[in-house]
């Protein structure tokens, strides 16, 4: 079989109708389709295969920080960039679907917090996707319901009174000792809340002007929180979530009157049970991160309080995951039991049934506070998945008054009033404790309840009575270890010779850390130490501690001007001890300085003194953003541009053999950094001149560099850097090798791969982990002779101690010259490394005279996907040829091999670009099929050596997949396309 017929009975494959057996549908789905038509549409969640599991992804946001934020922050980029990534082919596959005749898919949408995807198919389009390698299992969409309570009975405000339920579990001490949920955020899922109750209004987080980030309102979609029409009529409903939050925080500051445990917390609500239409994930993924930002914690909750469950999937993994990557980013899930009691033992409801661990899922059973015995109603263990312990605590649940919507009160019974208990105690604990983890809060929850006389756990009363004193007691104040960084070092401006007087601030985000030191090292012979020790005292969690003595340091006056210094800095305390370093900037700063581009999908900063990104997670936080793309973190820890001429003779921008900043460059007057005016066609252009005056051996060369960005598509995600470079010395110049180093950090910097494209001539460093590999970024050359592709674990520059703990082979000239001059030297096996990687991309420029000019250019790109960098490489060489290069196209690099490119952009919606390369003079044959094979258009001609591009027009045809493929010689290669209209 040649290999186009083979691609092509792959796609057509997936359009087949043959029935096979339901390997991957789940026992309820099969049962509900079994007497349905094919042309049935059902609602399904499609689980794909795990890129890790929950425990891994757990380990590794939590293995860099204790803090909260940094866990929650990192947690989120990782799992968008893991699930988005792994659920692209599939969502081609479904959007292709919606728009074929038989219109098998409906509706979809791939989520995030795990790796699902929600549909509506028809009963054949099953039959295909359970055929998929990369689906796990289908599951019915799941009917999620409340834990329906005792019939409510309306009874009276009071005043100035403190109901039963609430003194049984010990809030009032643990009031009178200051933890009252003070700064902390709750949530429920319910059936809506009413935001105006006088018990609730003045504790709802959206009078902080973003009631987006504290009510979430898919049937109605108002601003305000309100109670929501419910598809269960009987009971509780709709009442139901305002009572369960008038359980967590309700109080009434006009007359006292107390029915909730967490009087300070603030609270957000998601009306998404009993609500027809809403999604259970999209509220997870709501609570998850509420404004949208990862990078702010505020607004997160500490506890979600679940009044729901469902009963006839068992202990299927529907949930599951999804609540522990949720609860992996520091947020506590809270379940009712269930009231299903008196049907007898086993009758917990999934999700609250696992119990894996003791702290799995939560649940929590239901009490008579007035007799202090288990209510009959109360759902009991053990767990029908393995017959461990369940629930595990118990709280009051019997005649429970709370608020009711506009603005009264009733009494109402069960475990959805009893969860609500152990949510506000979550609250008191987050303000123990606001950096203490998940498991830290259940189980000091768990070993602190009132055993009631009894031997305890059973499946029962699991653990025992929650007590919110006992619990607060067995929670230590402080997190596993001290995390300290330097916050600030305030001095007067440096110049030559000067004694630098300075004031180090340090700030703890870990745990409480005693007899802090701080103690500046003299590796630097251009810096002298003249009281360099400095005390702190104790710094708690999240303080910022100032020295009690200042640093002093003497500059040697032979240090030129510009030059960017350190020491190294060790910070130590009671059992702790970290080394970083201290930066002296050598005046006169005001001509050194760096702008950032932040339009299109790339945030970057560039300087004037060869040094790229700046961010706070580089090797230097000198304030810039570094370099980010689709709002993500900062991905450069050392970045910026080389140039060589010799091994003694190198002249960058990037860390020397003393982890610094090498600094070899020097501004020219008037050539400071700054934003131009560019013409039409470029959104964002800087300008900056410098010289290499600084280096310890200069090559003598002034450089021009402008930088370009835009803001509208096809160029959204490449950044252009063009070096126009002069030899301003007094002799000629063999070769100059003129290069961009970058040590990236993608995601997670341990588990990066990295390459060089030779079809493409970029080099590529992309997050891996497991099979996924994911978010890609490189550099592109797009003017000069290409010389070099270098990539290598990032121990190639860093500095190994020797015997005496004296730093060798760190990254000095030598080394960076034989990096510019490695030639192809990216290593087959680092394509599938998980590492932290170095790479360099270098041009040669073959001899300049003196005074001779020439140019060199890059692109640095960005795409979540191979294809997608492939892409960007493209488009970022037309922009240049385009806009770049005063109407005179450089002349491409002839390809070395055969390649067909992705077409451009994908999917479209009328007309696409298709490129490929052709090593040699060739006839080819490019031919576009549709889905059932036939051809709908073929283009003819002879070409090459090099790149040709062809339009493909789709406009007189229908929405779809294509399928092109390319005939050249003795080559053949295919690619699919989306046409959407």
């Amino acid at each position: 079989m040649s290999r186009y017929r083979f691609i092509l009975y792959l796609l057509l494959l997936g359009f087949s109708t043959i029935s096979v057996s339901a390997g991957n549908l789940s026992d309820e789905l099969t049962d509900l389709i079994a007497a349905k038509k094919s042309s049935d549409i059902v609602k399904v969640w499609i689980k794909l295969y795990d890129v890790e599991t929950s425990a891994e992804f757990k380990a590794k946001i939590s293995s860099r920080s204790s803090a909260l934020s940094d866990i929650h922050k990192s947690g989120i980029d990782r799992l968008k960039a893991n699930h988005t990534d792994a659920q692209d082919e599939l969502l081609d596959h479904l959007r292709a679907m919606t728009s074929n005749k038989q219109a098998s898919v409906k509706s979809y949408k791939g989520h995030w917090i795990a790796n699902i995807i929600e549909a509506e198919v028809s009963v054949e389009q099953l039959r295909q996707l359970e055929r998929r390698s990369d689906i796990e299992t289908i599951y019915s969409e799941p009917q999620i319901v409340s834990i329906l309570p005792e019939q409510a009975v309306s009874i009276s405000a009071k005043t100035a009174i403190v109901e039963s339920n609430i003194q049984y579990i010990n809030a009032p001490a643990a009031w009178s000792a200051g933890y009252t949920g003070q700064g902390r955020v709750v949530c429920s899922f319910d059936t809506g809340v009413d935001g105006l109750h006088p018990a609730l209004f003045n504790n709802w987080k959206g009078h902080d002007g973003d009631s987006a980030a504290a009510w979430f309102d898919p049937a109605s979609g108002e601003s305000f929180p309100h109670s929501l029409d419910t598809l269960v009529v009987p009971l509780a409903s709709p009442g139901h979530g305002t009572h369960t939050m008038g359980i967590i925080v309700g109080h009434d500051d006009a007359t006292g009157d107390t029915i909730g445990v967490a009087l300070d917390a603030k609270w957000i609500s998601a009306g998404v049970i009993d609500i027809y239409g809403a999604s259970i994930i999209d509220a997870f993924e709501w609570a998850a991160d509420p404004d949208g930002d990862p990078n702010s914690i505020d607004d997160v909750p500490d506890v979600i309080s679940h009044s729901w469950g469902v009963s006839d999937v068992g202990c299927d993994n529907i949930f599951f995951t999804i609540i522990d990557n949720v609860e992996a980013l520091g947020i506590v899930n809270v379940f009712s039991a269930g009231n299903e009691g008196l049907q007898g033992a086993g009758t917990i409801r999934n999700p609250a049934v696992r119990a894996n661990t003791n702290i799995d899922c939560f649940a929590v059973g239901n009490i008579d506070d007035s007799v202090g015995v288990i209510a009959q109603s109360s759902s009991l263990g053990p767990s029908s998945c393995n017959g461990a312990t369940k629930p595990n605590v118990v709280a009051p649940g019997v005649g429970i008054r709370s608020a009711w919507p506009g603005g009264g009160y009733s009494e109402l019974g069960g475990t959805s009033q009893a969860a609500p208990h152990v949510a506000g105690l979550v609250a008191m604990l987050r303000q123990r404790n606001p950096n203490a983890t998940v498991d830290e809060i259940k189980q000091a929850i768990l070993v602190s309840t009132n055993k009631l006389g009894r031997n305890l756990p059973d499946n029962t009363y699991g653990w025992g009575l929650i007590d919110c004193m006992a619990a607060l007691n067995a929670l230590s104040e402080t997190n596993a270890t001290p995390n300290i960084r330097v916050y600030s070092f305030d001095h007067d401006p440096i110049s030559p010779g000067d004694e630098v007087v300075g004031t180090l601030v340090l700030q703890n985000l870990g745990a409480p850390a005693t007899g802090v030191t701080a103690t500046l090292v003299d590796h630097n012979p251009s810096l002298d130490i003249i009281a360099g020790l400095a005390s702190f005292g104790a710094i708690t969690t999240n303080e910022a501690a100032t020295a009690d003595v200042d640093f002093r340091v003497m500059v040697s006056d032979t240090v030129t001007e510009g030059s960017l210094l350190s020491l190294e800095l060790n910070i130590d305390g009671d059992g702790y001890s970290t080394t970083t370093r201290l930066y002296f900037q050598i005046g006169p700063v005001s001509q050194r300085n760096f702008v950032t581009h932040d339009v299109g999908n790339i945030d970057f900063t560039i300087s004037n003194w060869g040094t790229f990104g700046l961010g706070s997670d580089s090797y230097y936080p000198a304030g810039g953003v570094g370099f980010r793309y689709m709002g993500g973190s900062d991905e450069i820890f050392d970045g910026g541009l080389m140039i060589g001429v010799a091994s003694d003779k190198v002249s960058d921008g990037v860390r020397n053999a003393s982890s610094e900043p090498d600094g070899d460059f020097a501004v020219l007057p008037g050539g400071e950094m700054r934003f131009i005016t560019p013409d039409d066609s470029i959104t964002q252009q800087s300008w900056a001149v410098f010289t290499d005056a600084r280096a310890e051996n200069p090559i003598g060369l002034t450089i021009e560099q402008t930088s370009y960005a835009f803001n509208y598509e096809p160029y959204r995600d490449f950044i252009i850097i063009r070096y126009i470079i002069q030899n301003t010395g007094t002799a000629g110049l063999g070769n100059v090798y003129v290069g961009l180093n970058f040590d990236w950090d993608v995601i997670d910097w341990l588990y990066n791969a990295g390459g060089y494209s030779s079809a493409g001539e970029f080099t590529w460093v992309a997050y891996h982990s497991g099979t996924l590999f994911t978010q890609y970024r490189g550099v592109k050359l797009l003017h000069g002779l290409m010389n070099t592709a270098f990539t290598s674990p990032t121990d190639f520059a860093y500095c190994v101690p020797d015997s005496r703990g004296l730093p060798v082979d760190c990254y000095t000239s030598a080394r960076k010259f034989a990096a510019l001059t490695k030639g192809i030297a990216s290593p087959v096996e680092l394509e599938t490394a998980s590492d932290d990687l170095l790479q360099l991309l270098a041009a040669r420029i073959p001899g300049m005279s003196v005074g001779e000019t020439d140019t060199v250019a890059f692109a640095l790109i960005a795409a979540s996907t191979f294809t997608g960098i492939e892409t960007v490489a493209e488009r970022a060489y037309h922009a240049y040829v385009e806009f770049l290069h005063d109407g005179i196209p450089p002349e491409p690099p002839t390809p070395k091999t055969f390649a067909l490119r992705q077409n451009y952009p994908n999917p479209f919606n009328s007309g696409t670009t298709i490129l490929f390369n052709l090593p040699e003079y060739s006839n080819y044959t490019l031919t576009v099929y549709n889905v059932l094979g036939q051809k709908v258009r073929e283009y003819k001609n002879a070409d090459g050596p090099g790149e040709v591009m062809v339009t493909f027009d789709g406009g007189s045809l229908a929405s779809g997949v294509y399928l092109y493929k390319l005939d050249a010689g003795n080559n053949t290669e295919s690619k699919k396309m989306l046409l959407l209209k």
